[in-house]
């Protein structure tokens, strides 16, 4: 994977954080959460690990509960659709179809690129629906608290990137 795609992997994993929470989203006080590889951890795309963005808030029993059960209605529907087998599905599709003997059916791997295209939106939509109920939840200060845990991650990342692909040094002529 090439910088681009992985920054922009990494970019997307921050964006839709909020539409999961970790199995411990607060240490200490128990409850509701369900356990790793549960619900949020099964969404499409699949990001459990990077899901963390609203662990250390002081959540009340009340928005644990709630939270929880938008992650267990999420978890359900995803099973339910089953769209990950899909987009496997087509992922398989398009790698037998290159590594066929003779030409590519370019019109072919378009289409499938499309029905990937349309999961892909799907799911987006679902995390976005899931972040929204979350928000719902968490109090204005809650959600500062997030938003400057994703500032500091986002700065930490260009910091990163900037160490890994300094500028080229200004050359004199």
């Amino acid at each position: 994977m090439n910088y681009r795609n992985g920054f922009l992997a990494a970019a997307a994993v921050i964006g839709l954080s909020v539409a999961a929470l970790p199995a411990h989203a607060h240490p200490g006080k128990g409850g509701g959460f369900p356990p790793p590889g549960g619900p949020g951890a099964c969404m499409p795309g699949g990001h459990g690990g990077g899901m963390s963005m609203l662990e250390g808030l002081d959540l009340t029993k009340q928005q644990r509960k709630k939270i929880d059960t938008i992650l267990r209605e999420a978890h359900d529907q995803d099973h339910a659709d089953d769209m990950r087998d899909e987009s496997s599905k087509i992922h398989q599709q398009i790698q037998d179809i290159l590594t066929t003997p003779g030409p590519v059916d370019k019109d072919k791997i378009a289409t499938l690129q499309q029905q990937q295209a349309t999961l892909r939106a799907q799911a987006e939509a679902r995390h976005l629906e899931v972040a929204s109920r979350i928000h719902d939840v968490l109090t204005a200060d809650q959600l500062a608290q997030v938003k400057a845990r994703q500032t500091k991650i986002h700065d930490l990342m260009e910091q990163l990137r900037e160490v890994e692909h300094p500028a080229p040094p200004a050359s004199d002529k």
